[in-house]
C-alpha cells in the first residue's frame, strides 16, 4: 500500500508541472503591422506562454505593445497590477488563467461581487467574477490556456468590454472564420424521425 501512494504522488508531481513553449509567437510578430498574423499564429499554438499572453493584452488594452522585451512587459503588468509583485515566471512558460483573469478584470474595470470589492481581482475571484459573466468558460485559476482558447476568451472579453483596442484581434478572428468555411454547411433538421 505504501509504495502504491508514493506512485500515486510521484504522478501527480510530475503531471502537474505547467508546460513550457519552445518559442513565443511574438518573437515572430513583434512589429504593429503584424499583429493580426500575430492573432492568427496564436490561435493555432497548442498552449499561450507568458510572453505571448501579456503582449496580447498590452495590444487589448492600449491597441498597441510599446515594450520590446519581456522584463519590460512584466515591470509594466506589476505597475498595472495585472501581475503580483513577486511574479518571476519564465517567459517561455504557459501563462496561468488566474493571473490573466486579474489582469482582465482590471483592463475592463470589473467590479465583481462583495469578495471581489473587498480583496480586489485576485485570482480565485477574478476567475469566478469572468465565468459569472460568460467570459471565461470551463477554467479554473491554475490552469493554462490553449491559443484557440486564449483567442476565444480576449474576443469575449473585448466585445463585454466594447475595448476599441481588438481591432486587430477582431480582424484576425474574421479573417480566420472565413478559411476555415467560406459557405455555410446546412445542418441535419433536429427532432424525432419516424
Amino acid at each position: 500500500m505504501r509504495s502504491e501512494a508514493w506512485i500515486v504522488c510521484a504522478f501527480l508531481a510530475v503531471g502537474c508541472e505547467r508546460q513550457l513553449a519552445t518559442t513565443s509567437v511574438v518573437e515572430r510578430y513583434s512589429t504593429p503591422d503584424e499583429e493580426i498574423a500575430f492573432f492568427e499564429e496564436l490561435k493555432d499554438s497548442p498552449l499561450v506562454s507568458n510572453e505571448d499572453a501579456l503582449h496580447a493584452l498590452f495590444l487589448l488594452a492600449d491597441g498597441e505593445d510599446h515594450w520590446a522585451t519581456y522584463a519590460e512587459r512584466v515591470a509594466e503588468a506589476k505597475r498595472r497590477k495585472w501581475l503580483a509583485s513577486g511574479f518571476d515566471e519564465p517567459s517561455t512558460e504557459s501563462a496561468e488563467v488566474g493571473w490573466i483573469a486579474t489582469a482582465a478584470c482590471r483592463i475592463t474595470k470589473v467590479d465583481g461581487g462583495i469578495n471581489m470589492r473587498i480583496w480586489g481581482p485576485i485570482p480565485r475571484y477574478a476567475v469566478r467574477e469572468l465565468r459569472n459573466e460568460q467570459i471565461l468558460v470551463g477554467k479554473q485559476d491554475s490552469m493554462s490556456f490553449s491559443g484557440a482558447e486564449f483567442v476565444d476568451f480576449l474576443t469575449r472579453l473585448s466585445r463585454n468590454a466594447g475595448l476599441g483596442g481588438a481591432s486587430a484581434l477582431a480582424q484576425a478572428a474574421a479573417a480566420g472564420d472565413a478559411k476555415a468555411s467560406p459557405e455555410k454547411r446546412v445542418l441535419p433538421p433536429t427532432g424525432r424521425f419516424e
